[in-house]
């Protein structure tokens, strides 16, 4: 008996109690034989489906590659914003630092370039992964993507669905990126009417022109938020009400809060914008009194100023106030226009 039956032997003999007859012996063999069979049958079973589905997505003209990222091109379909693929953005930060530690595990999808072009091959999805290992790629001097290539995605329609479902199904684009994804397809004739999108995508009709019309905001507005990817959904009849209702109004706003250090929070830009063209309500009269009477009144209403002194305050000294008034008025405009404290 060798060491290792030998082991085998003492430690069946103390489940059993005592030592393993010859039966026992057969028996525990021929069990493990058999547990050998079931998992040796699973391993074949596992790599015959996985042989099967390799050779159906090669029957499909789909291949699996290691490639020099500098050799994919974007497509002019791309429905990544560009702040998505720069290393402030914090999704950005953390795939990289994924991949960077543990490597790629989602390959991206490409199809081959059209003749003619600098690049061997063009993305299909997968913009966000492209970036980062171009950035990997640029930091070490070489960093291959792995890559399916998808020859069958000739066809832009097939193209630009491709590219929605793999976003759609993380729910990974912003509402800004969705309008323009779709704002491109009805510019390139992929699509030519919104209730064709709706159908292609399952989205309706209403959510195909709500997402539209974040993209189509005017660019101003776009530019007040700074990133446009938080331009909420729920947010556009607001922004669109209040240009109908005064455009020129919303469009200083959107200016005057683009220049603004720190910038705004996203909601406080909406309400910057939603407010613009809605006039202050008018304030009360207030009535100011010394010694028991009313010295004066002095009201604001619509960016005037108005002040009325009481009876009891002669001719002479109103004027001699309202001079002091007046210089007090200009110093101080004139510090703050000039931007002095």
């Amino acid at each position: 008996m060798n060491k290792r039956q030998d082991i085998r032997s003492r430690v069946l003999a103390q489940i059993t109690g005592g030592a393993p007859s010859s039966d026992a012996r057969e028996r525990e063999a021929t069990r493990i034989k058999a547990h050998i069979a079931v998992v040796g049958e699973q391993v074949k079973e596992g790599f015959a489906t996985r042989v099967e589905k390799l050779e159906a997505e090669r029957s499909a003209g789909m291949v699996l590659l290691r490639l020099d990222p500098k050799t994919i091109v974007p497509t002019e379909f791309a429905n990544r914003h560009e702040l998505s693929l720069k290393a402030q953005d914090p999704q950005f930060q953390q795939l990289k630092d994924s991949i960077s530690s543990n490597g790629q595990d989602a390959p991206v999808r490409v199809r081959p370039a059209p003749p003619g072009t600098a690049h061997s091959f063009e993305l299909v999805e997968g913009h966000r992964r492209l970036a980062v290992c171009l950035a990997l790629d640029a930091e070490r001097g070489g960093f291959p993507i792995l890559a399916r290539l998808d020859s069958a995605a000739t066809d832009q329609r097939n193209l630009v669905l491709k590219m929605y479902r793999e976003n759609a199904e993380r729910e990974d684009l912003s509402p800004f990126e969705s309008g323009s994804m779709f704002r491109s397809w009805l510019n390139a004739h992929i699509f030519t009417k919104q209730v064709e999108i709706a159908r292609a995508t399952g989205l309706s009709e209403a959510t195909i022109h709500q997402y539209l019309s974040v993209a189509e905001l005017p660019p101003a507005v776009i530019v007040a938020f700074g990133d446009p990817r938080t331009i909420s959904l729920r947010w556009v009849q607001e922004i669109s009400r209040a240009l109908k209702a005064d455009e020129a109004a919303v469009l200083n706003a959107a200016e005057r809060v683009a220049e603004l250090t720190p910038r705004l929070s996203p909601e406080q830009v909406l309400r910057a914008l939603v407010d613009a063209n809605k006039r202050p309500s008018p304030s009360r009269e207030e009535a100011v009194k010394i010694a028991g009477k009313v010295a004066f009144r002095i009201a604001r209403r619509d960016g005037r100023l108005s002040l009325k002194f009481g009876r009891q305050v002669d001719k002479a000294v109103q004027r001699e106030l309202t001079e002091e008034i007046k210089e007090l008025v200009e110093k101080r405009l004139s510090q703050r226009l000039k931007g002095k404290p």
